[in-house]
């Protein structure tokens, strides 16, 4: 179901009015024309919330009887949250702001709206410093819970392994910290690449080059399995060495996160590869920022994209639909990702989930010039 879906919403605000005691401490649910009435909806709509509370665990579905709220949350339910208990989340991640980041920041918001709950950024622009040390005083910071952006850096794993320790409620997002368990809400970054590869594949029937970081964390190493994969289930798993193109991992330097940095490092890779490549070539690149190092390269070798350069990126960035070629792209879903993430630390800040949780949101594949290949004579 999308972010902004109507009964995961209203699913939302009828979990909290069991918890606020709003039904009197009943053991069951009003019937549906009731609650369809007094949350003035539909009763298709609000069978639909009641088969999201039942998988959830929240209500038991009774034959003939109606929707017994679980004896299990009895006691928190006729319990209100005191006002002093309000929720604030807390996003915390270094990095220069991006589409990425923006989206994700927009979910979260997103959700703190319709919950009426809180919401604070804490980013950091320039280092990893200003974020460690955040991390190391959030007690000073006002927030409930977190949702993180980590770094497979120095000084990450040690200070969420501490706040862990505590109990503290914490989200990750875009992929999990090394060395620490916690609840994280990732794309399908291996089946977005294998399936944009696989396209490739089939449409140009020659092989893929893959041109990326050498992979430093989760993400980057998944979209690389997902590179090796698809180009082995093709039937090219003995050239996917020679069709590999890595550059040094730049995702812990400060130096290039500004936009205009991370075009760097692929632009010379590519430039180097296209200046001897047998043409036409068909590029998956890593992300949308390494497919546009691969445009500035072919544009400096009078090549054209769509034509000589069938290529894919990954993030679907504005960038994608605003090139003179525009890019090829597997879109991940940014707000989604902090809507979820925000529901998920929500649950954890109320003590409902018991263990880590890691939940997968799909991609979509977006076609433009850039992979088609050139026009039939």
């Amino acid at each position: 179901m999308k972010y902004n879906s109507k009964a995961i919403r209203l699913a939302d605000v009828i979990v909290q009015d069991i918890w606020s005691g709003s039904f009197d401490g009943g053991k069951y649910l009003p019937g549906e024309d009731t609650l369809a009435e007094n949350y003035q909806v539909s009763r298709t709509t609000i069978r639909r919330v009641l088969d999201i509370l039942n998988r959830e665990g929240v209500l038991i579905k009774e034959p003939n009887r109606g929707s017994l709220i679980n004896p299990d949350l009895k006691q928190q339910v006729s319990e209100p949250i005191p006002e002093t208990r309000k929720v604030t989340i807390g996003a915390v991640w270094a990095g220069f702001p991006d589409a990425m980041t923006i989206g994700i920041a927009d979910g979260i918001k997103a959700f703190a709206a319709e919950r009426e709950i809180g919401f604070h950024l804490f980013q950091s622009v320039d280092n990893h410093t200003t974020v460690l040390e955040n991390l190391r005083h959030i007690d000073e910071l006002g927030v409930s819970g977190i949702v993180i952006l980590p770094y497979n850096f120095d000084g990450y794993a040690d200070v969420l392994r501490r706040l862990k320790l505590r109990n503290f409620p914490m989200v990750c997002v875009d992929r999990p910290v090394e060395g620490v368990e916690l609840s994280c809400i990732e794309v399908d970054n291996a089946g977005g690449v294998y399936r944009a590869v696989v396209r490739m594949l089939v449409a140009c029937r020659r092989p893929v080059y893959y041109l990326g970081a050498e992979p430093a964390n989760r993400t980057q190493k998944l979209r690389y399995e997902g590179f090796c994969h698809a180009m082995s289930d093709s039937g090219f798993e003995d050239q996917v060495e020679h069709c590999t193109l890595f550059y040094p991992s730049t995702d812990n330097n400060p130096e290039f996160w500004p936009t205009g940095k991370k075009f760097e490092p692929p632009y010379t890779v590519a430039l180097e590869f296209l200046r001897s490549a047998t043409l036409p070539v068909s590029i998956m690149a890593m992300n949308d920022y390494v497919a546009r190092g691969v445009y500035r390269a072919a544009e400096e070798l009078k090549l054209r994209i769509g034509r000589d350069v069938i290529i894919f990126g990954f993030d679907d960035l504005p960038l994608a639909s605003c090139l003179e070629c525009p890019l090829s792209s597997v879109r991940q879903p940014r707000r989604e990702i902090g809507y979820e993430a925000a529901r998920l630390l929500c649950n954890e800040i109320a003590g409902k989930v018991s263990r880590p949780v890691t939940r997968v949101l799909p991609v979509e594949l977006v076609e433009r010039k850039s992979s088609r290949g050139p026009e039939p004579l």
